[in-house]
């Protein structure tokens, strides 16, 4: 119910005209005519006394009852937690646009509506609106990062602000925000949006690149299955096509190893010793490349990679790692008087 209408209400049951209540408040009846069509607001000054003149509460006056504001907040929430599940972007921009006003120092609420606003932005054809839209949407975000002290809702508004201000084509003033964020991962994640041209090419690359070597790891620590060590080599043969593997070869000289020594338990030997040529192989690429300054691969998707690399000054290569493996392992017994297996051995 508007104001007006509990106005209204309110004068009816009492059994008043508007020329009465309009006399009572040393006020004209056609301010109180405005009042009920929800045309204009009294002044604050006169809600105490409609309030004690109705025997009611200015909270009822203003339709903010608490049983009301709980009933509609609950509605809100309910509204906000589930936006992401709907289609209708429209409808929920909406929702967020009263929630905002109704509960103005809502954080949750007005992240919710930076997200909205972002979101009807995107598609919309009208440039003008879409620079509106995310103007707004970006300023919304501002406000929560500027006032909220719950990290996630903060890690939200982060990285919102900075996809608003990137597709607005504000680059530098997005990149600011991302680089303020201190967990690396995510700061490299946010810095995929700022960037333009060979430099963004180039840093995700390089995030690529980060997270094949955390992917990889993942796949293989606890897992002993044939079906993991596969999906290994086809990743990287996939990922590195022109067998450019750099340090890659050090995964997988460890992989086929694990291999070998997975078909050692089922005594498929010729398995074995295939696995194991191609650990030694691995192992000989390694030792090359342990001693080069700088790594650059070559294959498509890591071609602008090029890092600097620490040059060993062991006198132990991955080879003699691998021919001690051979040694020092009995499951490799049962083939250790083979020649292609004493080839292998050899340092």
């Amino acid at each position: 119910m508007t104001f007006g209408q509990t106005i209204k209400s309110l004068r009816q049951e009492a059994k008043m005209t508007q020329e009465n209540l309009a006399e009572l408040l040393s006020i004209s009846p056609q301010a109180v005519s405005r009042w009920e069509t929800d045309a204009a607001m009294p002044d604050i000054s006169l809600l105490p006394p409609l309030a004690n003149l109705f025997s009611v509460t200015t909270d009822h006056l203003l339709g903010m009852e608490t049983y009301q504001k709980d009933l509609r907040k609950a509605e809100f929430d309910e509204a906000f937690h589930d936006y992401w599940k709907h289609d209708d972007k429209e409808k929920n921009y909406q929702i967020a646009v009263r929630a905002v006003a109704e509960y103005p120092g809502n954080m949750e609420y007005i992240e919710w509506l930076a997200s909205a606003e972002y979101y009807i932005a995107i598609p919309t054809l009208d440039h003008s609106k879409y620079v509106q839209l995310l103007e707004s949407s970006a300023k919304h975000y501002k406000i929560v990062l500027d006032n909220t002290k719950d990290s996630k809702l903060y890690s939200k508004a982060l990285f919102g602000i900075v996809l608003s201000l990137s597709m607005n084509q504000k680059k530098e003033e997005a990149k600011k925000y991302a680089l303020s964020e201190e967990d690396e991962e995510k700061r490299d994640e946010l810095l995929c949006w700022c960037l333009e041209g060979e430099e963004r090419k180039k840093h995700c690359q390089h995030l690529t690149n980060t997270k094949l070597n955390s992917f990889l790891f993942q796949l293989t620590f606890g897992q002993d299955s044939i079906e993991v060590y596969d999906a290994v080599e086809k990743i990287l043969n996939i990922m590195f096509p022109d067998g450019n593997f750099q340090y890659y070869h050090n995964t997988l000289q460890y992989n086929s190893i694990s291999k070998a020594f997975y078909f050692c338990k089922l005594q498929e030997y010729d398995s074995v010793l295939e696995e194991l040529k191609k650990a030694r192989y691995h192992a000989e690429e390694m030792t090359k490349i342990n001693h080069k300054k700088t790594i650059k691969f070559t294959a498509p998707l890591f071609s602008l990679i090029e890092e600097e690399h620490a040059v060993t000054d062991s006198d132990t290569t991955d080879v003699d790692d691998f021919v001690n493996c051979l040694n020092n392992n009995r499951c490799f017994d049962p083939i250790r008087d083979r020649e292609d297996f004493k080839a292998l051995t050899v340092s």
